[in-house]
């Protein structure tokens, strides 16, 4: 309806974003059509699109844009995939390389997980002290995975064991019960309550450790955790007893990983652990990843900059529209290998090669 109302109009230029997002493949081929029909009247169309074999089969030209740059615009015959996909991971590297911790035996074991609709069939195993980064585009499947995980959208498909214990996690307090941690992506909406104080927040998933018999939270011992936690991640704040909401984004994070890290959890998964954080704290929290993975606990860290990924992962599992694509080893994953598997390369080059 959208596509149609824009055609309705007469216009003289055109911009389509990300037009075949819920179109089946056979919309898209009469979407192309009708593109073409519009480009042979005469109309100018901006195509914006992160499938890169639908770019490349509508366009004329096309540009490249990173961080809010303009990287390169180039006709169709002078442009391949692989040097647009070089034109978009060209950065420079921000991020210290993790030094591997060692690892131990698999604690999470996957296989076939799927959920109906949304994603299929991903498998792999986790060891103790290892990290393994979860990479892939926005809306490739990376965080349904770990809701899955964690039994906030029940997988449908597939099995998962942790500790050779065959789980069915419908929920998340069982994921919890059975040590499996989330750190989500929203610490305001999903991860803190930020009227509550930081001591009360760090006890919430553990809550019934600091009950006395009769119902009431033992506040000494609630406040006594809380200090813990401040000294061993530098929360910077006069107290514990401080709202939350007060703190900088960055000891928000950290409030939000102490508070998980007091579940004890055999795995953790890590959804976008520095999003809207400053330099000085993505550190910090990189020191922390480091030192837990010491400590044998098994990480997953799902995170949009690949640079990160990169440097603190042991291997990466990229997604692309809801389907693994690829496990790479820490000596195999760059940002070019990481990218190209992310925007469906891989299968192309295997068909050809084939």
């Amino acid at each position: 309806m959208e596509i149609a109302k824009a055609i309705s109009l007469n216009v003289r230029v055109l911009i389509m974003d990300e037009p075949t997002a819920s179109l089946s493949a056979h919309e898209v081929a009469q979407l192309f059509k009708i593109v073409r029909d519009l480009r042979d009247r005469g109309v100018a169309i901006v195509f914006v699109s992160h499938r890169m074999e639908e770019v490349f089969e509508v366009a004329d030209r096309i540009t490249v844009f990173r961080d809010g740059r303009l990287i390169s615009t180039r006709s169709r015959a002078e442009i391949t995939p692989q040097r647009a996909i070089a034109d978009m991971v060209g950065r420079e590297v921000l991020f210290q390389q993790r030094t591997p911790a060692k690892h131990g035996d698999v604690v999470l074991s996957v296989r076939g997980l799927g959920r109906e609709g949304v994603f299929e069939d991903v498998s792999f195993d986790l060891k103790r002290g290892e990290v393994l980064g979860f990479a892939g585009l926005i809306g490739s499947g990376r965080t349904d995975v770990a809701l899955a995980l964690f039994g906030i959208q029940p997988a449908t498909a597939g099995s998962i064991t942790l500790n050779g214990k065959d789980l069915k996690i419908h929920s998340p307090r069982e994921a919890m019960a059975n040590g499996i941690a989330y750190v989500s992506e929203d610490r305001r909406q999903l991860g803190l309550s930020l009227p509550m104080s930081i001591a009360a927040n760090i006890s919430l998933p553990s809550l019934k450790r600091y009950l006395s018999r009769f119902g009431l939270v033992r506040v000494g011992m609630e406040r006594a955790t809380a200090e813990s936690f401040r000294q061993r991640l530098a929360i910077r704040t006069p107290s514990v007893d401080l709202a939350v909401a007060k703190l900088s984004g960055g000891n928000q994070q950290k409030v939000m990983l102490s508070k998980w890290l007091n579940t004890h959890p055999a795995v953790l998964i890590m959804d976008e652990p520095t999003r809207g954080i400053d330099v000085g704290a993505k550190t910090e929290v990189h020191a922390m990843i480091s030192e837990l993975a010491t400590e044998g606990i098994g990480i997953i860290m799902i995170s949009s900059e690949l640079p990160e990924v990169l440097a603190m992962s042991d291997r990466v599992l990229i997604m692309r529209e809801g389907r693994q694509m690829a496990v790479l080893d820490r000596g195999g994953a760059t940002e070019e290998t990481v990218m190209i598997a992310a925007m469906g390369q891989a299968f192309h080059q295997q068909d050809e090669a084939a």
